[in-house]
C-alpha cells in the first residue's frame, strides 16, 4: 500500500514538473489547421528560437509581428515557405509582418495580401493570404505610436479583398488594450461584424492584453490559446480552426 502511494506522489511530480505545460500544443488533431502568431521584435534575431520551438513547428501557418524583415532577406524555417510580407526597404527596423506556411499547406495558399500606410514613426502594415478561398487570414501590425485613426484607416482596406459573408481572420499586435473592451473592438464589430476569439489575458510581460484574434467564422470552430515566449516581450498566441 505504502509502494502504491509513493508510486502516485512521484507520478504526479512528474506530471506537475516533467510533462511540458503545451506539450498539447505539439499534435495537432486532424481537420484542424493550427496558426502561431507572435511579435518576435525581429525574426533577424529571433530565428534560431523559432526553428526550435516544437509548437511553431508543429503549426501549419506562423504569423510574425514587428518583423524588422528587410526586402532582400530571406528566413530559413525548415518545412515551410514564406507566403507574404510587408517589404521594408533600407536598414531594419521596429517594422512589419510575415507569414510562412509548410509545405504541404502552401498549393492551398491564394490571394496573397500586402497593405501599408503612414511614415517611420506613425505606421501600420497588413499582410494577409486565403486559405483555400473559404478563409481569409489578416497578420496585422501596429506601431505603439499610431493613431487609433490611422489603425482603422489601414483596416478598412481590408475589405477590398473579402466578401461580406466570408470567413475571416484579423490578428496581430493591434498595441490597444483588449481586457476589458475599447473603441478599436467596437470598430471591428461595426466595421467586420467580427468577435474578440483571444482570451483577455496578459499577452506581454507588462500584463498588457494588445495581441489578439478578431473573427468572423461560420464553417469552423476557432479556439486560442496563449503560450510562452523566452525571447520576446510578446507572448505568442496559438489559434486552433476546426473544421465543422
Amino acid at each position: 500500500m505504502c509502494k502504491q502511494k509513493a508510486k502516485s506522489k512521484l507520478q504526479k511530480f512528474i506530471e506537475n514538473f516533467f510533462v511540458p505545460k503545451y506539450q498539447f500544443l505539439r499534435i495537432v488533431p486532424e481537420n484542424v489547421i493550427q496558426i502561431t502568431l507572435h511579435n518576435t521584435q525581429s525574426i533577424r534575431k529571433h530565428i534560431t528560437t523559432i526553428v526550435s520551438d516544437q509548437v511553431f513547428s508543429s503549426s501549419h501557418i506562423v504569423t510574425l509581428q514587428e518583423s524588422w524583415a528587410i526586402d532582400n532577406e530571406s528566413y530559413n524555417i525548415p518545412d515551410f515557405e514564406e507566403i507574404s510580407r510587408n517589404r521594408l526597404m533600407g536598414r531594419p527596423r521596429a517594422f512589419g509582418t510575415i507569414n510562412f506556411c509548410k509545405l504541404n499547406i502552401e498549393p492551398r495558399i491564394v490571394d496573397r495580401i500586402e497593405i501599408e500606410k503612414g511614415n517611420s514613426n506613425n505606421h501600420v502594415e497588413i499582410s494577409g493570404f486565403k486559405l483555400d478561398k473559404r478563409l481569409t487570414i489578416f497578420n496585422v501590425y501596429n506601431n505603439p505610436s499610431s493613431s487609433l485613426e490611422l489603425l482603422k484607416e489601414t483596416l478598412l482596406e481590408v475589405k477590398d479583398y473579402i466578401d461580406e459573408s466570408e470567413n475571416i481572420l484579423i490578428l496581430g499586435d493591434f498595441n490597444h488594450e483588449l481586457k476589458l473592451g475599447n473603441q478599436l473592438e467596437s470598430f471591428m464589430l461595426q466595421s467586420f461584424d467580427t468577435r474578440l476569439f483571444s482570451p483577455r489575458k496578459s499577452t506581454t510581460n507588462a500584463r498588457t492584453v494588445i495581441d489578439g484574434v478578431f473573427g468572423r467564422i461560420d464553417d469552423y470552430d476557432v479556439k486560442v490559446f496563449i503560450y510562452e515566449s523566452y525571447a520576446s516581450h510578446h507572448k505568442p498566441l496559438v489559434i486552433r480552426v476546426h473544421e465543422l
